[in-house]
Formats: structure tokens, sequence, C-alpha cells
């Protein structure tokens, strides 16, 4: 027990300074457990080992709950072209890698397989931080995940049993495919059953959802898969809406320990590399960290997603997966690749994680965006437009706004900070400003202070603010989600309208039937309070 204690200390330790710091805790529980090893603070060899085995089930069972493909909504065809476009580009260029260091084949395929997914975890904490979960980049990069994460599933299945023959990696890929389909008949029907229609207490859900998860790892267990497959499968039934929301109460306490006992765990385990192995560290980070970002975003512009979207999909998905670790212990339980190795993808994956938040920021955004040549600064308007309505974001319903101001002969004014929206708006006969909709340059090129009515449709609520702060005067409508934004907004003069999938055709048929007037003051819709 002497063993467990210590890493629960290390395992304290650790978030406390990631919490400190504002860090994301893994790579800092990975550091803690390197420096148990530093100070030969691990007893038990043997009961280390068992914890990491637990702990990885309880990561791709947590990583798999997050993962409900509905969320991915319209953009399917974006995520699986950039998925795919991700996945097996960086695939090739970590193998070159390898190769070109003198890796042996089996090696090389496990370091690239590593460099190819991106972090659940990480992305899924700063979504959440950030209030962007539902953004355009949010849900291309959810659904982004869960294509490489079900690619990396199928892959480690095959890998595991490679040393058996051609025949046993088929035989490994049949039963994975098994295995999912199972987990997508329990995602639509079973799993939805037996927590909402039953009305389960809170001790049964959680021994309910535990029992899934059995289930699914003793079933990857009797077809000869790795237990992970079966956790991360039983983690994407439960994943549906609302299902996942039910469980997440009843798991986090549970998963936030085995988590943090497992990284520790695994920190501990590692060994120190060698120069070479460390010079492969630092190529393998710089491909993940430089190459991700542009392919990332020019694939996903080729196929309809805007340049602002592209962008910070690129960045948030620049780091490595979790699963890259799963990939590492695995490969050292089948004797594919060495502690070495391992101690490679690992140190790969912390690094990459710890620059994530410095990395996906909106003013890395802003300075690759000017580096678009079609997103640089247009010179400033000669129309000098008084009592226009200025549109902030031309997305679905700002749209149809205009489409009804325009019969109503009415001037619009489009501000929107990607270049195919301008253009598209454009194309509408709508007079249009390329920049950003919080930028007082951009503000006065819209002639923003001699407006009748300003609707800004930016999700960020920082943005609503300075443009507030910006605006004084001149009525402004928000169209927000979360009541305390509204509030927030609201004691700086916007007139604040919350809207969801649901809300937003009240929006539109309020505006309709009472559009703001010369005040830019009507009654909202019941459905729109603030």
């Amino acid at each position: 027990m002497s063993t467990v204690t210590i890493l629960l200390l290390a395992a304290a330790a650790g978030y406390g300074i990631a919490k400190y710091l504002r860090l994301p805790g893994v790579p800092l529980l990975v550091l803690a457990g390197v420096a148990l090893t530093v100070f030969g603070a691990i007893p038990d060899e043997e009961l280390h080992y068992q914890v990491l085995l637990l702990g990885l089930a309880f990561l791709v069972f947590v990583v798999g709950t997050e993962l409900n493909p509905r969320r991915v909504g319209r953009h399917g065809k974006v995520v699986l072209l950039v998925g795919l476009a991700q996945f097996f580009t960086l695939g090739a260029v970590g193998l070159a890698i390898a190769l070109g260091l003198g890796f042996e084949l089996v090696v090389s395929l496990y370091l690239a397989l590593a460099v190819t997914a991106s972090s659940t975890l990480v992305v899924v904490t700063l979504l959440r931080q950030r209030q962007q979960f539902f953004e355009p980049f949010g849900r291309v990069t959810l659904g982004v995940l869960l294509l490489q994460d079900v690619l990396v599933i199928f892959f480690i299945s095959s890998l595991s049993r490679a040393g058996e023959g051609l025949g046993a990696s088929m035989m490994a890929l049949g039963g994975t495919v098994l295995l999912f389909g199972l987990a997508v008949v329990f995602l639509r029907w079973v799993t939805p059953w037996l927590l909402l229609h039953l009305k389960l207490d809170e001790e049964t859900v959680l021994l309910t959802v535990l029992s899934i998860l059995f289930i699914f790892v003793g079933l990857a267990y009797l077809m000869g898969l790795p237990p992970v497959t079966g956790a991360f499968l039983a983690g994407f039934s439960l994943s549906a809406f609302p299902v996942q929301g039910i469980i997440r109460g009843q798991l986090t306490s549970l998963a936030d320990f085995f988590l943090a006992v497992f990284f520790v765990a695994l920190g501990a385990a590692l060994t120190i590399p060698t120069a070479r192995e460390l010079l492969l560290v630092g190529l393998l980070a710089m491909v993940v960290l430089t190459l991700t970002p542009p392919l990332v975003a020019w694939v996903a512009q080729q196929v309809g997603l805007n340049t602002r979207a592209s962008i910070e999909s690129g960045l948030l998905l620049a780091q490595c997966s979790e699963f890259s670790i799963v990939v590492a212990l695995i490969g050292v339980a089948q004797g594919h690749i060495d502690e070495g190795k391992m101690a490679v993808i690992v140190l790969m994956t912390v690094v990459t994680m710890i620059l994530t938040p410095f990395v996906a920021t909106d003013r890395n955004t802003w300075r690759l965006m000017r580096l678009v040549p079609s997103s640089r600064m247009e010179p400033e308007s000669s129309r000098l437009h008084q009592g226009h309505v200025i549109l902030i974001g031309f997305g679905t319903n700002a749209r149809k706004m205009a489409e009804r101001l325009q019969k109503e002969n009415q001037t619009v004014v489009v501000v929107d900070d990607d270049p195919g929206i301008v253009a598209r708006a454009r194309e509408m006969g709508l007079e249009a400003v390329r920049g950003d909709g919080a930028s007082g340059e951009v503000l006065a090129r819209a002639g923003a202070s001699r407006a009748r009515l300003v609707i800004s449709t930016m999700r960020r609520v920082a943005d609503n603010e300075t443009l507030l702060r910006r605006l004084g005067g001149v009525p402004v409508y928000t169209l927000i989600f979360d009541p305390g934004d509204a509030r927030r907004l609201r004691t700086l003069g916007a007139v604040p309208v919350l809207y969801s999938e649901a809300a937003a055709e009240d929006f539109r048929q309020w505006y309709e039937e009472a559009g703001p007037g010369s005040d830019g003051h009507r009654e909202r819709p019941a459905g729109a309070q603030s």
C-alpha cells in the first residue's frame, strides 16, 4: 500500500501545481512520476504495473464518453477529410523520420502511430474553459478527435497481434469491428433505455456504468483484443446526450482519481532517454507543432470551413494524444519497443500537451490570418453611410435578417473576419467589410458610429464587451447563449437576446414581425429572455 500512497501524494502535488500555473494536468502528473523515479520512491514494481493497467482502462473509457458523433453536426465532410489528412500525413512524416534515424520498421510504425492523433482530454478541457464547445471549429475538432481515436484503436488492435502473423492481425481487426458495432447498438438503444427510462438512483447509475465498462473489457479479452479497445468503446457507448450528462457527475471524481494515479505511475515508469532518442523527441514534436496547424487549416478551408475556424481547429489539434501513451504501453507489453522508445513517445506527448494552451490562442489565430492573402486589410471604404444596419458575423441567422432588410430597401453593412464569408455577402449585393468586429478601425470603416443599429452574432463575450465599449450611444443587439453572459452585456448597454438551436427561429420571427425601430428597442420574444 505504500506504493499507492506515494503515487497519490505525487498526484496531489502535480494537480496542485497544474492548477496554480493554469496548465493541463496530465503533463504535470507525468513529471511528478518522473520525480519519484529520480528519488527511487517506488518500492513495489508489480503493484506499480497493475496501477498502470487499471488507470489505462479508465483513461480511454473517459475519453470515449466525450466523443458523441452527433456533436459534429453538419460538419461531417470537413471532419472526415481533415481527420484522415492529419492522421495519414503526420503518420507518414513520423515514419520517414524514424526510418531516417535508423530505427527498425516495427519500432518506426509505433512511433509514427504515436503522432497521428490529437489529445481529447486537452482539447475538451480547453473548449469547456473557453465556452467554445459548440462553435464550428469546436464541433470540427471533436469530430476529428473521434475519428482519429477510432483509427488508433483499430491500429492498436492489429499491432497487438502482429507477432502472430497476418491472419491474427486480421482476426483482431474483425473483432474490433464487431465490438464497435455492439458499441453503436448500446449508444443508440441500450444505454438510453438503461439510464433514462429505468430512472435509477445515483448509486445504481454508477454500478450500471461500471458494469458496461467491465462487459466491453471482458468481451475484448475473449476476442484476444487489448483491454483498452473494450474500455474505449464502452465509453463511446455512453457518449450520447443526455446519457453523457447523467453519468458525468457519477464518474468525475472516480475518473479523476484513477487518471491522476495513472499518469503519475506512467511518469515513474519512464527511463532516461539517450541523446539519439531526445533528438527524435524534438523532431517528432516539431512535426506535430508546425505541420498540424497549416495542414488542418488548408484542408478545412478547401471543404468549406471559414478561415478563422480552420486556423483555430489546426492550432487546437497541434499536440499528441493520450492514445499515444496507450500505443507506447502496448508496444512495450508486446515486446515490440523498449522502454527508451516509450519514453520518447511519452515525452513528446507531454511537451506538446504543455504547449497547447500557449499555441491555441486568439492572438496566434489572428497572426496566422494576416498571412492569408485574402485576409489582409482592405482599403477604407469611400461610402459614408448614415442610419444603416450593421451585421457583425454573417452566419445563417444574420443572412436571414439581411435578406429581410434588403426587401425593405434598407442599407446593410456586413462585418466578418472571414474572406469567404465576405465574398458571399458581396455576392448577395451587400456591402461587406473584412475584419474583426471588435476592432475600432474595422468599425470605423463600417460607419458604426453613424449606424441605426448594430446586431452582433459574435459568440465570444469578450469580443462583444469590446464592441460595446467602442459604440456608446448606438443600439447594439447581441445574440448570446449563456444567461450570465447576457447579464454582463446588459450592464454595458447591450440588448442581449438568448438563443440556442431552438430559439434561433424565434428570434428571426420576432425580427421580421416587430423589427427594431429607430431607437433599436422593441419587446423581445418570450423565448429570448435575458
